[in-house]
């Protein structure tokens, strides 16, 4: 039951940057940089309580191995993803973010979108 409150937020932070008037978060330089901290605030947030419901042995034993491998998969691209915005937030700050640092977190976070999705299948909907 979480996950889907937990992906309800992810697709609602994706969603901000439809808005017509988002509300960046603090410390951020653009909508850009403040919806991709978000997305990667809350798929933290995702990774952590399925750590935790795996540990306490929320998942029956049929799928847990598949929850287990969904979730490697979605911390490797969360990884991709951070690094690729750590880079493009600072440089960002500094005035100097190229195009093709914003294309790799874009990348970045639509792999993380695909993982969760596998995660979220793998958990049979949890």
């Amino acid at each position: 039951m979480k996950i889907k409150a937990y992906f309800a937020i992810l697709v609602l932070a994706a969603a901000l940057g439809c808005s017509q008037n988002p509300k960046p978060v603090t410390g951020a330089v653009n909508q850009f940089d403040s919806d991709s901290y978000l997305t990667l605030l809350t798929t933290d947030n995702v990774i952590q309580s399925t750590k935790q419901a795996l540990v306490a042995g929320s998942f029956p034993a049929s799928i847990a191995g598949n929850v287990k491998t969904a979730l490697n998969g979605l911390i490797t691209a969360y990884d991709v993803a951070d690094t690729a915005y750590l880079a493009y937030h600072t440089a960002a700050l500094s005035g100097t973010a190229t195009a093709q640092q914003q294309a790799a977190v874009k990348s970045g976070l639509n792999n993380v979108s695909a993982a969760t999705t596998t995660l979220l299948t793998a958990k049979g909907g949890q």
